[in-house]
């Protein structure tokens, strides 16, 4: 399938997440239980998601991996422990969504960024992906949906 690179402007989002530092080999198995953890936390404040998980990335270095999962709330909530109180940013996002299993969601990050090389685009903040496929609703990874979002100036 062709991938169909953009922009657009996405306005701020309040959310709760939990940041913290794991291993590229590792990252799969822990984001089911830190999603869990986000999700618990905003039934317990009384509200639902306000839209799919994500998980944002700060920094690589080597193989570890510093992020953040979290999913949006519809108004801000007070964070507790681990989970923390924070906003997606309003941003001029570079855009794409890929379809597929996450294994290959890496060659998917690199034509978005060779992408907006081409564009003229300069990385201006934390990107993130948003899954908007729930995995134990659909087992069939051929037909998962990831977006990414790049902030970009």
């Amino acid at each position: 399938m062709k991938q169909e690179f953009g922009t657009k402007q996405v306005e701020a989002q309040p959310i709760l997440g939990i940041r913290t530092s794991t291993t590229m080999e590792e990252i799969g198995e822990m984001m089911g239980p830190l999603f869990g953890e986000v999700y618990a936390h905003i039934q317990q404040s009384g509200q639902q998601p306000a839209g799919m998980p994500f998980a944002r990335y700060y920094a690589m270095d080597g193989h570890t991996v510093e992020l953040e999962c979290g999913m949006p709330v519809a108004t801000p909530v007070e964070g507790a422990g681990r989970v923390t109180a924070g906003e997606l940013p309003a941003a001029t996002v570079a855009t794409v969504t890929h379809i597929g299993p996450y294994d290959a969601l890496p060659q998917t990050w690199s034509a978005l960024t060779e992408w907006m090389g081409s564009q003229g685009l300069q990385p201006a903040g934390a990107p993130w992906e948003v899954y908007v496929t729930d995995p134990g609703a659909e087992p069939d990874s051929s037909k998962w949906r990831t977006e990414i979002h790049f902030p970009v100036s």
